[in-house]
Parts: C-alpha cells; sequence; structure tokens
C-alpha cells in the first residue's frame, strides 16, 4: 500500500502520498484511479532519484470535492500542500485525467513550475466527439446531464469488476492497436492487475470519477500562451483513450513545448516499442529542468 498522509489547508483536506528523495516532481494522477497508481507506473521516476509528491486529487478518497469539475481548484489545493511540505519549486507531470489541472498549476503558479511533462493527457475540454475517447463521441451530450451520472457510476463499477477478472481487457482497450506490442510484458500484466483493485475501490466511492467526468465537459482547457515553462508532451499517436488531439493541441498552445514522436503501448505510454526512449527523454529533460 502507498503510505498516505492528510493535510488540513485552508481551502480543504488533500490526501497525499510523499515518497522518494531528490529533485521534487508534483504529479497529478489520471482517472479512476487515486495516487497508488503513480507507485505501480512510476517506478523508473523513483529509481532516478527524485521525489514524487501525488496528491489524491478532489474526491478521491480523503481529498475534498471543493469546486465540482475545477481544474483550478485542484491546482490550488496542490500549491497549498508544497507550502506544507515547503517546497517551492517542481517539475510538475499530469497524466490521463490530471493533464488538466497540471496544465492550470503550471499555468497559475509559475514560480513554483520548473517544468511541464503531459503524458497520455487530457488538454482540451470535450466540446466536440474528436476530444473523446474511440466510440464515445455519439454520447457526448450525455456527459452533460446530471441524470446519466448513475448511470456512468454503475458503468464504472461494471468496468473495474470485469478487469479484475479479466485483465488482459483492460490491457486491450488501453493499448488498442498497439495491443500486439505489448501483450507479452509481464509487467503490464502485472500492473494492470494491481491497478484493478484500486479501480474498483474507487468505482465504490465515485466522488472522484464523476468529478473528473464534470472538469472534462467544463471549460478549463489549455489555453494559447499561457504556460510559458518547457513542456515535455509524451503521447502515443494510437491513443484509444485520450485522442492524438489532445497532444497537438496542448502544442500548439505552449509556446515551448516539445512532442517527440515515439511509439508506445497506446494509452499505456510506459510500455511499447518506445518506451525506453520515452524514460530516457523525460530524464533528461527532467535532469535539464530540475538542474540536476
Amino acid at each position: 500500500m502507498t503510505p498516505q498522509q492528510q493535510f488540513e489547508s485552508a481551502i480543504g483536506t488533500i490526501e497525499y502520498c510523499d515518497i522518494g528523495t531528490g529533485p521534487p516532481i508534483l504529479y497529478f494522477h489520471g482517472t479512476g484511479c487515486g495516487n497508488g497508481v503513480v507507485a505501480l507506473f512510476e517506478q523508473s521516476l523513483l529509481d532516478a532519484g527524485y521525489r514524487l509528491i501525488t496528491p489524491n486529487r478532489p474526491g478521491y478518497y480523503g481529498t475534498t470535492l471543493g469546486r465540482r469539475g475545477s481544474a483550478t481548484f485542484c491546482a490550488d489545493l496542490a500549491a497549498h500542500l508544497l507550502d506544507h511540505l515547503n517546497v517551492d519549486r517542481v517539475a510538475v507531470i499530469g497524466t490521463s485525467g490530471g493533464g488538466m489541472p497540471a496544465a492550470q498549476f503550471a499555468c497559475r503558479y509559475p514560480d513554483y513550475t520548473a517544468a511541464l511533462v503531459l503524458q497520455c493527457a487530457q488538454s482540451h475540454r470535450w466540446d466536440n466527439g474528436m476530444w473523446l475517447p474511440n466510440g464515445l463521441g455519439q454520447l457526448l451530450c450525455l456527459f452533460r446531464h446530471s441524470i446519466f451520472e448513475p448511470l456512468l457510476s454503475w458503468h464504472n463499477r461494471q468496468y473495474w469488476q470485469h478487469v479484475q477478472l479479466n485483465p488482459m481487457s483492460c490491457i486491450e482497450s488501453l493499448s488498442g492497436t498497439r495491443f500486439y506490442d505489448i501483450q507479452q510484458d509481464p509487467d503490464v500484466l502485472t500492473i494492470i492487475t494491481a491497478m484493478s483493485a484500486m479501480g474498483v475501490d474507487c468505482a465504490a466511492k465515485p466522488a472522484g470519477y464523476l468529478n473528473d467526468l464534470a472538469m472534462m465537459v467544463g471549460d478549463e482547457s489549455v489555453a494559447l500562451d499561457t504556460i510559458a515553462c518547457p513542456t515535455l508532451i509524451l503521447h502515443d499517436r494510437a491513443d484509444p483513450i485520450v485522442p492524438f488531439a489532445h497532444a497537438e493541441w496542448a502544442y500548439r498552445c505552449i509556446s515551448e513545448a516539445y512532442l517527440p514522436n515515439i511509439r508506445l503501448g497506446g494509452h499505456l505510454i510506459w510500455h511499447g516499442a518506445h518506451a525506453w526512449i520515452m524514460r530516457e527523454k523525460r530524464n533528461s529533460f527532467l535532469k535539464l529542468s530540475l538542474a540536476v
């Protein structure tokens, strides 16, 4: 289990994990699971000597829900946490549904932000089907109605229960056409199996998941010329969950953005043909940005 701590800030309770030593990284986890997944996917960052500060985002476990659907509220909570920890300069990583909170943090707190890494990250609100996961574009109007929330919660619970029984189905849905690149990787199965238990737990308390959906149809996308720090965008063109259009949008909006062309494991960017290149590029970027 990932060790958790809590801090009562002026704007709400923040539950967080703080592991590792060395240059600090503020990490915004993805949708559907809490911060426990970070230790599963990001062991290479810990091995490289970084400190990972990972708050549970609003609505997940012990963290205050706050302003529903607000990426800026999530960013504000994180800033309070850094003050509490006496950390005044970080690299910021946002993965998947953590992309918009990470971008809002870089926008609102440039003095804290040495660099930004967006990993298979949401960067644009769902105002058009092109931004949604494959096959869900026709459901866009439903995501905007609260009456749809009970159905979404039910579907999310069913999904994670199915994944516990058949983790390969999750790997296939997350990797899409890259499935054949990673299906024989035993590490992927181990990680997804562990993640499924976290997904079931979060699905039973869906406030964070539903808050993320409200954020995605909200109005806090990455905006043109609002982020000034160096930014690395890691995104597989074949990602079936967060379309590559999100990476292209962030690249157009951020003047110091770098978007390498690398073949990864679809949404599972830590695996696939060029996963080692991804890790090398990211580590070099972080070292330069944090002057390690």
